[in-house]
């Protein structure tokens, strides 16, 4: 057998290991919910704080899950996880099982991302986060997908009503970033997300280089070290202002999310880190004319 033959026959061999191994999600979810009553939909109980939450958490722990089966709509279960990663997370078989019982008719996760990958090439690598099993049964099941982020540019709107250009684009630089450098400063990567994250409506001309990110940086957190090198997205001053603003943002439209769909008849499965079903129950519940939560305020 040639070297041709034999590198031809290699390749064949992982192109089947490969396609057997590893799957691509079909369905992209929209990267926003559009409709004009869930924009416009009047949350009627404002969401937890910050000790609220904690002390929730304290005495439930997770999973934190809020189901409901109003006369009038469709159904609800609200799956609140903590963010896990492992494969064999007994988080998963838990969904799974709720899933399964629930039957819905459509799901909800976090994040904008349209491909999940997963299978026994990718998965003890990549291992299995919560959106990404959303989207696995989901497509196992064939039932409709949909994120439950807004809109990027919407949520950069939102936050420019309060905070400035170079705040807000600082904010979303860095809350990609640490993630993706992982610690380790890399030039490369943060001019090509500094570039990215700055491409809408309203940041543009914020931050035009990474220059401009260091005054900013400095500016607004002058102790924290190099941003460079930082593990997590930084929670200093202005910065952690933003990050609580753009939590409410996302969860405001979470809610409005879930109502209209409710509203049309569904029966709606939603996966989300814990934090926010603690903070948006309350406003939930009194949509829904639920019974008050056990340390709901009235009014």
């Amino acid at each position: 057998m040639t070297r041709r033959h034999v590198a031809l026959t290699v390749a064949v061999v992982l192109g089947v290991l490969f396609a057997s191994g590893c799957h691509t999600s079909p369905k992209a979810p929209p990267h926003v919910f559009s409709s004009a009553a869930a924009a416009s939909r009047a949350l009627p109980h404002r969401f937890r704080d910050g000790p609220e939450h904690d002390a929730a958490l304290a005495r439930t722990g997770n999973p934190y899950v809020l189901e409901a089966d109003p006369a009038d709509a469709g159904a609800l279960l609200y799956y609140g996880a903590y963010h896990g990663q492992h494969a064999d997370d007994p988080q998963l078989d838990d969904i799974r099982e709720r899933w399964d019982a629930y039957r819905p008719t459509v799901a909800l996760c976090e994040g904008r991302q349209g491909r999940h990958w997963w299978g026994f090439l990718v998965t003890p690598f990549a291992g299995m986060p919560e959106p990404t099993f959303v989207h696995v049964l989901a497509d196992r099941d064939d039932v409709r997908l949909v994120s439950l982020e807004p809109e990027y540019a919407d949520e950069v709107r939102v936050l420019l009503e309060r905070f400035a250009p170079d705040e807000v684009a600082l904010y979303f630089f860095l809350r990609v970033y640490t993630t993706e450098a992982g610690g380790r400063a890399d030039e490369v990567l943060a001019r090509d997300l500094l570039a990215k994250r700055t491409d809408v409506d309203g940041l543009r001309d914020a931050l035009p280089d990474l220059a401009a990110a260091d005054a900013t940086w400095a500016r607004l957190a002058p102790d924290a070290g190099d941003w460079r090198t930082a593990t997590r997205e930084p929670r200093v001053g202005r910065l952690a202002e933003l990050s609580d603003a753009s939590r409410t943002a996302r969860g405001v439209h979470m809610a409005r999310v879930l109502l209209d769909l409710l509203a049309q008849g569904e029966r709606v499965f939603a996966v989300v880190g814990s934090g926010h079903v603690i903070r948006q129950e309350w406003a939930l519940r009194a949509a829904l004319g639920l019974a008050p939560a056990w340390d709901q305020p009235g009014g």
